[in-house]
């Protein structure tokens, strides 16, 4: 009320343990907002209320997924937390349903996936909040993720520490870089909820001149014509890898630059020895003196 039509709103840090976030006062996005009181942003300073410090206290272990889910609610929203009341990230997310709720993480994205949203300027503000949040959700998920907004200049130490909390306590760390990217996370974790992990896997040719094909068209220059013509002259990969770059010279189409590629890609080491390295012999050549 009172504000000024068209203007942008102001953009505050919270001094509510609750909120790892900067967030602009009002919210605005797909659910609906909460009452004034525990889920509002808060405007002093001081303790989080008696039920949310009781949430993240050393009761908190005992908590099981029944407990952090409601029982009736429809699985086709994401559930987030009222203390992400204000998080510019939920202005963003349009292609899934969302809504408050009383729920223990801060986005509930199925009965056994959760998400955990923390700034690393907000993580530099309360070095303990993360690692508190995250021992309070303890077994109740199956996949837990930290979705972390990059929004630091200097990010090694920062990023470095959520990592290490994130990885200590079994979630995933996901790193957003705007608001907008987060969003995008949250709409596919959701919609991918219950995808066959096939939709990911990579797709194998069933026959060995489509695989051959593949393996060949991957080294720098070499197309599937290439590939052909290699297949017919020598007959499979094996008898590619024993051929000399004279050999292979020979193959129509192929330059010397394919060659050398060619011969590069088959035939270089697989570990390559560190160039700070002593060769062996150099080292015992050098204990015994000679």
């Amino acid at each position: 009320a009172g504000g000024v039509p068209g203007a942008r709103p102001r953009v505050v840090m919270s001094d509510d343990p609750r909120r790892g976030f900067g967030f602009a006062s009002g919210s605005g996005g797909g659910g609906p907002a909460p009452s004034e009181g525990a889920g509002a942003p808060s405007q002093q300073r001081g303790p989080p209320p008696a039920h949310v410090a009781s949430a993240v206290s050393a009761h908190a272990p005992r908590t099981s997924p029944a407990a952090s889910v409601p029982a009736h609610r429809d699985p086709n929203v994401v559930l987030v937390s009222r203390s992400q009341n204000g998080n510019p990230l939920l202005r963003h997310v349009r292609c899934v349903r969302w809504a408050f709720a009383d729920v223990l993480p801060d986005f509930v994205l199925g009965d056994n996936a959760c998400a955990v949203f923390v700034s690393l300027r907000y993580h530099l503000l309360h070095p303990k909040y993360l690692a508190t949040k995250i021992a309070s959700l303890q077994r109740a998920f199956r996949l837990r993720a930290v979705l972390c907004l990059v929004d630091t200049e200097d990010v090694v130490k920062p990023l470095g520490e959520v990592n290490k909390i994130a990885a200590m306590g079994d979630c995933v760390l996901l790193c957003a870089f705007s608001p907008e990217e987060a969003a995008r996370y949250v709409e596919t974790l959701k919609a991918y909820e219950k995808k066959s992990p096939d939709a990911i896997k990579e797709r194998r040719d069933a026959d060995y001149v489509s695989r051959l094909a593949g393996a060949l068209t991957a080294i720098r220059g070499v197309n599937k014509v290439d590939a052909s013509s290699l297949g017919a002259q020598f007959g499979s990969l094996a008898g590619i890898m024993r051929a000399d770059k004279g050999t292979l010279a020979a193959t129509p189409g192929l330059g010397p630059t394919k060659t050398k590629r060619l011969a590069e890609a088959l035939h270089a080491p697989f570990k390559r020895r560190n160039p700070l390295e002593k060769p062996a012999s150099l080292a015992a050549a050098r204990e015994t003196g000679g």
